[in-house]
């Protein structure tokens, strides 16, 4: 007897929903923002202490962190916040 697999377009949803989708997350997003400190330029430490975790997002809240993400004719690129991701073996989608 063969089983048919239906696909179902609203499993994200089903899955946000189930109770320790949040706290599983906000785990995930505490290793992201220790990989990304790890990963950023440790000179004066100010980037290092403007990482924050805003729910399941991490930010920077460094006005000029955009340089040591994504550098400037001065600077190298240091990303942290793409390594930090990527360090955790998550994907990075930077289509948006």
């Amino acid at each position: 007897m063969a089983s048919r697999f239906v696909v179902d377009h609203n499993y994200e949803a089903a899955l946000r929903r189930q109770p320790g989708y949040t706290v599983a997350m906000r785990a995930v997003t505490q290793v992201v923002k220790e990989a990304a400190e790890s990963a950023a330029p440790v000179r004066t430490g100010y980037y290092r202490r403007h990482l924050k975790t805003i729910g399941t997002s991490v930010v920077s809240t460094d006005p000029f962190g955009h340089l040591v993400e994504f550098g400037s004719v001065n600077n190298p690129p240091y990303a942290p916040l793409r390594r930090g991701v990527l360090a955790t073996g998550l994907r990075l989608d930077t289509s948006r």
